[in-house]
């Protein structure tokens, strides 16, 4: 984690050294779908999580300098899921807090790749009368494209995780927590 957040601190004071222009800035909302690609399973608990497709909203801000940048994000995401073996659902909200380098390329094509902070806010069900819960990896990795028209823009990124996902208190099988988000957004 300290390796991450160095090299995280060394594109932002390259991106800053290196830039001969005045920085631009903008400030933007987001909002889209959002597919959990999760595959969460465990052999001493007998159980598959399917996902379902969710949705997320946010803020979003674009600070670059000539074709390089920064793009901070805050994200609310809400899904839900199918949990076979037993019957019941799941429902997950967290907050996401990517913060990407951009590059932008022929005047509308940016592509974005860095670090994302995960904050579970909610992560419950219950099946047959036993409760569920799921603990979020608290750092992963966002990368992704958009397209900027105009003040809108369409994305569509994947975020991982670094470290398998427990569930229940178990992260033997293949628990790993990753999404597909799809986007638009339109900046002030």
């Amino acid at each position: 984690m300290k390796r991450l957040a160095l090299l995280v601190a060394a594109l932002c004071i390259t991106v800053c050294a290196s830039a001969e222009v005045n920085p631009g800035f903008k400030f933007g909302i987001k909002a889209g779908l959002d597919y959990q690609a999760n595959n969460f399973s465990s052999g001493i608990n007998n159980f598959d999580i399917h996902s379902n497709s969710g949705w997320f909203i946010g803020a979003m801000a674009d600070l670059s300098w000539g074709n390089l940048g920064l793009r901070p994000e805050l994200l609310y995401s809400h899904n839900s899921f199918v949990i076979d073996g037993a019957d019941g659902r799941l429902r997950t909200n967290f907050v996401d807090v990517p913060v990407l380098l951009n590059y932008n390329l022929l005047g509308i094509l940016n592509i974005n790749a860095g670090p994302r902070f995960c904050i579970m806010d909610d992560a419950a069900g219950s099946t047959d009368g036993v409760k569920w819960q799921i603990s979020a990896p608290t750092i992963g990795y966002a990368v992704g494209v958009e397209i900027a028209v105009w003040k809108l823009s369409f994305s569509a990124r994947y975020n991982g995780a670094f470290n398998r996902t427990e569930v229940m208190g178990y992260t033997t099988g293949k628990n790993q927590q990753n999404n597909i988000q799809l986007g638009i957004g339109y900046y002030f």
